[in-house]
């Protein structure tokens, strides 16, 4: 790979999934120069919150190791420096690193990014690369073409071919529903059967939308506009056990 202009790869360990309140403990970057060679680094960050358990339990980052770590704040002019001039990239950072990014970068009141960057997602690419509509799906796992396609029952026999492929090849997935379920969801629960609310540590909050990763009970007002708007009633719902109407 030779870019036309430095690319960096970055990834971000933080204290929760909530962009506009949770904060970086970590930046892991790696730029790609325009002549081949790499430049790393490898950052702890003082978040100046507690970092939950549970964010603890995924990334082995602890209050007692980023305490005499810089604050973001104070690594912000110098970080921006470094990637100014570069496109970035990362998985699936456009829905969460990035806007993880600009977030700390705003707060510390430094404009980024630059006019001009480039963002890639290398989860998007594998997307595009590795089509997910069944009959390809199913040919990734049997080697063998789709016959029948949008028939119903064809489809839910190469669904049942594929969970089976899945187990064998992934012996670490489990094996029941209702742990598989768990497993997909992650620690974030679903609450409502669109998947467009989640619950975390016993609160509700957005799964889409300008108020993605914000707590639905914070937001009364875009509550009310989903309540009114064209969602699923079941969605509506849990809405409204939440802000009590």
């Amino acid at each position: 790979m030779t870019p036309s202009k430095p690319i960096v790869f970055f990834d971000l360990e933080t204290t929760g999934v909530n962009t506009s309140q949770d904060k970086i403990v970590q930046i892991g970057a790696i730029k790609l120069n325009i002549d081949g060679t790499e430049e790393v680094k490898n950052v702890l960050v003082n978040p100046t919150i507690p970092i939950p358990e549970g964010a603890t339990e995924v990334h082995g980052i602890s209050d007692e190791d980023v305490k005499d770590k810089p604050k973001f704040n104070q690594i912000a002019k110098s970080f921006a420096s470094w990637l100014s001039g570069c496109d970035l990239a990362g998985y699936n950072s456009d829905n969460f690193d990035i806007p993880m990014l600009i977030e700390e970068f705003h707060k510390a009141g430094v404009d980024f990014p630059e006019d001009g960057t480039s963002f890639v997602d290398v989860l998007k690419i594998e997307r595009l690369v590795n089509s997910h509509t069944l009959g390809n799906t199913y040919k990734r796992y049997t080697g063998e073409e789709l016959e029948g396609a949008h028939d119903a029952l064809a489809d839910v026999r190469a669904t049942l071919v594929i969970f089976k492929k899945q187990l064998e090849a992934n012996t670490d997935l489990p094996k029941e529903a209702k742990e598989i379920d768990a497993h997909c969801q992650g620690e974030n629960k679903r609450v409502d059967y669109a998947g467009k609310l989640y619950e975390k540590d016993g609160e509700v909050y957005w799964n889409f939308g300008k108020h993605r990763h914000a707590l639905v009970s914070k937001t009364v007002a875009y509550a009310n506009w989903v309540i009114g708007s064209d969602f699923p009633e079941d969605t509506k719902r849990r809405i409204r056990l939440v802000i009590g109407g």
